[in-house]
């Protein structure tokens, strides 16, 4: 055999060898998460409309992002129709106005009145084999390898068939047994339904993860029309929001985050801020019942999967406000809202529990360290910014901003045996939650921040055999994120401070502040007279 067949033979060889190795399953061994972690994303994937030559022309709107709108602008231009509303009280052209800004935006996101899009759009990726073995080849072994978006603007149920047929093709890529299921955000109610629908005995993890499974504070309040400005949570927010503010005034005048801050401080002392707020709030409660349902209607009132994240306290209002004289209209949208509300969401502790029967290791993942955005009555509870801890740990007891659980509560739980599941900064317990041993709590880490570092736990969690929260060396129960240089470590109430920590230490409260309270109720009740004796808004 001469050489030139020799090479040619040997080259047919390596051929024939790489191309069998591509056809079988890769080893699961060399993954990080050794059992394949699919991890569903929340919101905000990308949408598109299928073209003929297989692309996808995206849906304005997709990223839920306001980046590179001109909202201020619009507030600018409009000015003098502000001011005469606010001199008349006739707010039907204000309302016109936040209506067509908010179509504008994301009206091409708006599905039909079932719930359903009419425009063919969906989610652009399509999951097929070799888009996973590619990703799992050749893209970096973290939790995004098998990462799974989908139109979240659907109920729930209509993102099942898709994420079990991915569940089966990365079972087949892999050659792996079992696979794990971490769901943050909106990913958990998605969670939650894949149990309920397949209970998939192949599953060897369920892992929520800054959870809206049980509701999230900005969907509730808004549905409902329950929005409030709180005068503390905006001087709060203010204090930890690094604006990067830098306008020179003059030669010897600097407008500076600092000055903002000292001068919300100031303006909070005198009632002023108070005061602001008080006539924002007023205004919104007279125009809301017109806004709130002739913008969501055409926006984000028609998706589902927005709905399944209305917690409980606000659900019913909420279908008043945005259905209320159209239920006729919308009535397959709501019935399949009440379908996941009412068997999914408020069972969700039942759902749990079944699934821990079957054997699935069951864990939670909760942030904290936050108010809640200023547009909320429960801004002052310890959240993630958008879900509060006791939602998204399934009841767990927590204290608001600056407050830290009482003397009597400490020496309870010291005597019950629970003061472990104490955080060190004595403002959760732990014990309280559905999943005491399986929940980690990381404080200084925000709802939109997903680091790498918590892929590291993610995986502890799956590849440790029996997941122990309040005795786990590596990762304890409490934990604190160093966002210096993305770290988890733990948390330590002396050393470990977020900047809401830094704002009640350092802004001790002074007389007008202690006797606040009293003013806050008084707004409430001159609010409360003035529906009584005012016209009401012309629509």
């Amino acid at each position: 055999m001469t050489l030139s067949k020799k090479m040619l033979c040997v080259a047919v060889s390596l051929i024939m060898i790489l191309g069998a190795c591509f056809c079988l399953p890769v080893s699961a061994d060399e993954y990080g998460g050794k059992v394949p972690v699919i991890f569903i994303h929340g919101q905000g994937s990308h949408l598109g409309i299928k073209q003929e030559d297989g692309s996808y022309q995206r849906v304005k709107g997709d990223d839920m992002s306001l980046e590179g709108t001109d909202l201020t602008g619009v507030l600018s231009e409009n000015s003098d129709m502000i001011l005469k509303a606010i001199a008349t009280q006739d707010w039907t052209d204000f309302c016109k106005m936040v209506e067509d800004y908010m179509v504008s935006q994301f009206g091409e996101l708006a599905l039909g009145t079932d719930g359903m899009p009419v425009d063919g759009s969906e989610s652009v990726i399509n999951y097929t084999e070799d888009y996973v073995r590619n990703r799992y080849l050749y893209g970096e072994k973290n939790l995004n390898c098998f990462w799974f978006v989908y139109d979240w603007r659907l109920d729930p149920t209509d993102n099942m068939e898709r994420l079990h047929d991915y569940a089966e093709t990365i079972l087949k890529v892999t050659g792996s047994e079992k696979y794990a299921l971490a769901g943050r955000c909106e990913g958990a109610c998605l969670l939650l339904t894949y149990w309920e629908t397949y209970h998939d005995e192949r599953i060897s993890d369920m892992i929520f993860y800054a959870s809206a499974a049980k509701g999230a504070i900005p969907v509730g309040e808004a549905f409902s029309g329950n929005m409030r400005i709180d005068p503390d949570a905006v001087e709060r927010c203010a204090y930890e929001t690094d604006m990067g503010l830098n306008i020179a005034l003059g030669e010897d005048m600097i407008i500076t985050d600092e000055t903002v801050r000292d001068i919300l401080r100031i303006t909070s002392d005198i009632y002023c801020l108070d005061y602001a707020c008080w006539a924002v709030n007023n205004v919104y409660e007279q125009i809301c019942e017109t806004v709130t349902p002739a913008a969501l209607r055409k926006t984000f009132g028609t998706f589902p999967g927005f709905w399944a994240m209305c917690d409980d306290e606000y659900y019913e209002e909420a279908k008043q406000v945005i259905f209320g004289g159209e239920e006729e209209t919308y009535s397959k949208m709501i019935e399949k809202i009440d379908n996941y509300h009412y068997n999914i969401m408020n069972k969700a502790e039942d759902i749990i529990k079944n699934a821990q029967e079957s054997g699935v290791k069951v864990s939670d993942i909760v942030k904290y360290g936050f108010q809640s955005y200023p547009l909320s009555e429960h801004c002052d509870i310890q959240s993630d910014t958008i879900v509060r801890v006791d939602r998204a740990g399934f009841g767990t007891t927590c204290m608001k901003i600056g407050k830290t659980l009482g003397d009597s509560y400490l020496r309870n739980s010291f005597s019950d045996g629970d003061y472990r599941y104490i955080s060190p900064d004595l403002a959760i317990d732990a014990s309280t939650g559905l999943l005491k041993d399986s929940t980690w709590f990381i404080k200084n880490l925000k709802h939109k921040d997903f680091p790498e570092s918590i892929d590291s736990l993610i995986f502890h969690i799956v590849n440790t055999e029996k997941p122990d929260a309040s005795n786990d060396r590596e990762y304890p129960q409490y934990l604190f994120y160093s966002d210096e240089d993305d770290k988890l470590e733990p948390l330590v109430s002396t050393e470990k401070q977020t900047k809401l920590d830094e704002y009640n230490e350092n802004n001790a409260k002074s007389f007008a502040r202690i006797v606040k309270p009293v003013f806050k109720v008084l707004f409430k009740v001159i609010t409360f007279l003035s529906k009584i004796f005012m016209l009401p808004a012309r629509s």
